[in-house]
């Protein structure tokens, strides 16, 4: 039997490339004449450039660059297969993970350290460049990420302002003579999924922020600082990305970027998919393996799951979810190719015993799922 593994992260505990090894393992110890072929993958958020550096045999580099809330960290990019191309993920510096509940502050939050990475990149002499955007604790617009780029901030008595949430609205002009100039003969491409606008009620600030910590007053401000932004951007940089699709992303990340560069914007499993021959091998496969950490109804608006759903029953191939958890609505995703349904937890059990087992859990869970298919 041969099977393809197509794998997103579990967010917090798991990394894809961990989770297709672990079925990879439970697969192997079942059945011991099938055929296993490994996927991990991403849609542009966190574990997009482990899952392209496996993909192409590339590496990473490493680089100090400003965390969330300035502090320094250890950040990185890959470098692709062919030497040539360099991939960056806003949730490396600007990344939610690890931030604890009472510590997210999208006022205080900063996308600098994103800014950062693409800098690196284009000073170490890459021109082609794939940035993948999710999983960000970040609503300044792309303040922060313009700023690390060279742009500067002034308010209306010429002070220069600290690139996060809060600062937006003050912006009164800016200077953009400092822009690193490389990015002017870069191709770039982004990988995103999320299709919102700047601003507005379909905007980064309504839709995003609370997820970042934002509360109902602060939403409402940081809205009108993305109003505030847009209009600076459109009356000095001739730019307007008022109704650009995906400029909401990451907390506005992307529309702040869009100003200073000229991006290809790609689905980011697209992306990810381009570099592998995952839709070959599950063309000659005879199941599918997906999942996640948590698969619910929103999974079918673009996540991995339903992607890799979609793929799987356009060559007629079953598809088996086994992810972290399952609601009770993603049984929706059976009008997109997904099979049948698992999660990993048995009986009843917190989400922290089951973050802290979740690879001994998804073994076994595996593992007798093997079971019935080495009958079939």
């Amino acid at each position: 039997m041969k099977i393809a593994v197509a794998m997103d992260s579990y967010k917090g505990c798991m990394s894809a490339i961990k989770c297709c090894d672990i079925i990879n393992n439970a697969l192997t110890d079942a059945m011991k004449e099938c055929l296993v072929y490994k996927y991990p993958m991403a849609d542009g958020g966190e574990g997009t450039v482990d899952c392209l550096v496996f993909a192409t045999k590339g590496r990473k580099e490493y680089v100090t660059v400003k965390g969330v809330f300035g502090n320094e960290m250890t950040g990185y990019f890959g470098i692709l297969g062919d030497n040539e191309t360099c991939v960056i993920e806003s949730a490396c510096a600007s990344g939610i993970q690890g931030i604890s509940k009472n510590q997210l502050n999208p006022m205080r939050a900063s996308s600098y350290g994103t800014g950062q990475l693409i800098r690196a990149a284009l000073e170490g002499g890459y021109r082609k460049i794939i940035v993948g955007f999710g999983g960000t604790a970040t609503s300044d617009g792309g303040m922060g990420a313009l700023a690390a780029l060279g742009m500067v901030f002034y308010d209306k008595d010429m002070n220069v302002l600290n690139p996060c949430g809060a600062a937006m609205v003050n912006v009164d002009s800016i200077d953009s003579r400092g822009v690193i100039k490389e990015l002017e003969n870069a191709y770039i491409e982004f990988a995103c999924d999320v299709e919102n606008v700047y601003y507005g009620k379909e905007g980064a600030a309504y839709v995003f922020s609370p997820q970042k910590g934002a509360t109902p007053s602060q939403v409402v401000e940081l809205d009108a600082g993305l109003v505030n932004l847009t209009r600076v951007f459109k009356e000095q940089l001739d730019k307007d990305i008022s109704d650009f699709p995906s400029s909401g992303a990451a907390g506005g990340l992307v529309g702040g970027l869009m100003t200073v560069c000229k991006p290809v914007i790609k689905s980011g499993f697209d992306v990810v998919l381009n570099y592998t021959d995952l839709e070959d091998t599950i063309k000659n496969c005879d199941i599918v393996i997906t999942g996640e950490g948590r698969t619910d109804a929103q999974t079918r608006y673009g996540k991995l799951p339903m992607r890799v759903g979609i793929l799987s029953k356009k060559y007629s191939k079953p598809v088996i979810c086994i992810s972290g958890a399952v609601t009770k609505d993603a049984e929706v995703l059976k009008n997109y190719g997904i099979t049948s349904l698992f999660s990993i937890n048995r009986g009843p059990i917190t989400l922290e015993e089951s973050m802290s087992d979740s690879e001994n859990l998804l073994y076994l869970q595996t593992f007798n799922i093997a079971g019935l298919l080495s009958i079939l």
